[in-house]
């Protein structure tokens, strides 16, 4: 795989003949409609499939995976766009491998309401599927989540789905109050690992996800030690437990001296550890800067001083955000300004932008203008995607986590699938 950076006067046929690959598969690769009309700056895929076929007669996915001794659901993750529909079109090409290295374990983060069509083109990708939101109340008590559907999916696709506990709204608020109220009454405790068991057994969940957010300096030990009770409760009933690591929860500061004890003890107790910082429809620039991959290699580097690697899963937060200039810290946000890159990316084709690239984070950005308002709109591409996952192998990392798939992004996955070896926890899949 190649990441290209389009220049001026560059079009889809002329990168295609650079790079001698077939126009079709570059504007499949990149998802893009024909005659798109490039923009400077924009990244695209360029793939080398290891091997293809071209579909014959009578062929089915069925037939076409058993005929190479590779399962529908490598074709589905090679061929995306197979998902949409129930027919395949003579003579066209469809990839079987790609040249693969390094395992890695991929986590996807969703809402049980997430469409059901962008759920399907998504679970091939993935390892486990992480329901959002069972959300915790001070009482030890869960609001329950209609999620048959999508546990019924990542069954039938061999993904392993796991339960995230927080106390976070579908806002991304989380409060210190209920975090406080429940940490320190024993008898809330006990009755919401007792009801986490019941929905594990009931649903078929592999686990679950800590991902508590806002917890004061001083409730932090009864926390860690409310992860030990919890992790032990569930260890002894077949359950794993996967702790998620937001930096800001436990004091984290880039650029400093840290010496937090608490990684080092969470790495001991948990199954798993998630480095992420969460991006909801509300952001600070210095909040989503945590989740640059400069940001996130300094986490890193502290982290496995506390943390063993093969625990490790590192963070990729694909929201993008439009923020109006002047900038003011702790008053302009992102909110009612969220967009998926793919919206992003369109923005500025919109408004003719000439798309920049920020060499330190690795993030693409650029500005524009409409009815006298500057505009400053930051998001991700192929590059930023790349960079991040790249750690994986570079620390010898468990995997990925993507927060979250509630949109389907091609060039994520094109990213991972092209490079990487995606494990299934459940071998036993479409």
């Amino acid at each position: 795989m190649r990441i290209h950076t389009v220049q001026p006067d560059e079009t889809i046929y002329t990168i295609a003949e650079d790079y001698q690959i077939p126009v079709e598969r570059l504007l499949k690769d990149n998802n893009l409609p024909p005659n798109y009309r490039l923009n400077d700056g924009q990244s695209l895929i360029i793939t080398y499939p290891e091997k293809t076929y071209l579909v014959q007669d009578g062929d089915t996915l069925q037939s076409i995976a058993d005929a190479n001794e590779i399962s529908v659901k490598q074709l589905l993750r090679n061929n995306p766009h197979l998902s949409d529909r129930d027919y395949l079109y003579i003579g066209e090409e469809i990839v079987l491998s790609y040249p693969q290295q390094q395992d890695i374990k991929v986590i996807g983060y969703a809402f049980s309401y997430i469409h059901k069509n962008i759920l399907i083109k998504s679970l091939p990708f993935l390892t486990y599927l992480t329901i959002i939101n069972y959300r915790v109340l001070a009482d030890g008590s869960i609001l329950s989540v209609n999620d048959t559907e999508v546990l019924e999916l990542a069954k039938e696709y061999g993904v392993a789905p796991i339960m995230m506990l927080s106390s976070i709204d579908e806002q991304g608020r989380s409060s210190y109050g209920v975090n406080h109220t429940l940490l320190n009454n024993y008898e809330a405790r006990s009755l919401l690992i007792g009801n986490v068991l019941n929905i594990l057994n009931e649903k078929g969940f592999i686990g679950i996800d800590i991902g508590f957010q806002a917890i004061l300096p001083e409730d932090i030990p009864v926390y860690i030690e409310f992860i030990r009770i919890m992790t032990y409760s569930l260890n002894q009933e077949g359950y794993e437990v996967f702790v998620t690591l937001v930096p800001s929860t436990f004091g984290y500061i880039s650029g400093i001296q840290n010496d937090i004890p608490y990684f080092s003890q969470i790495g001991e107790i948990a199954n798993h550890v998630i480095l992420i910082s969460y991006q909801w429809a509300t952001a600070f620039i210095p909040t989503v800067a945590q989740t640059t991959v400069n940001f996130l290699r300094d986490y890193l580097n502290y982290v496995l001083t506390q943390i063993p690697p093969e625990k490790i899963f590192i963070g990729l937060t694909r929201l993008a955000y439009d923020w109006e200039l002047p900038y003011i810290e702790g008053e302009t946000t992102g909110r009612g300004n969220v967009l998926t890159n793919a919206d992003a990316l369109t923005l500025a084709n919109q408004t003719n932008a000439e798309i920049n690239y920020d060499d330190k984070t690795q993030t693409p950005y650029f500005h524009y203008n409409i009815t006298g308002v500057d505009h400053f709109v930051w998001f991700k591409d192929a590059r930023s995607v790349n960079a991040i996952i790249s750690l994986v192998n570079e620390y010898n990392l468990e995997g990925i986590a993507i927060w979250n798939i509630m949109y389907y992004a091609p060039q994520t996955w094109l990213v991972l699938n092209s490079q990487y070896n995606i494990i299934s926890e459940n071998n036993e899949a479409i």
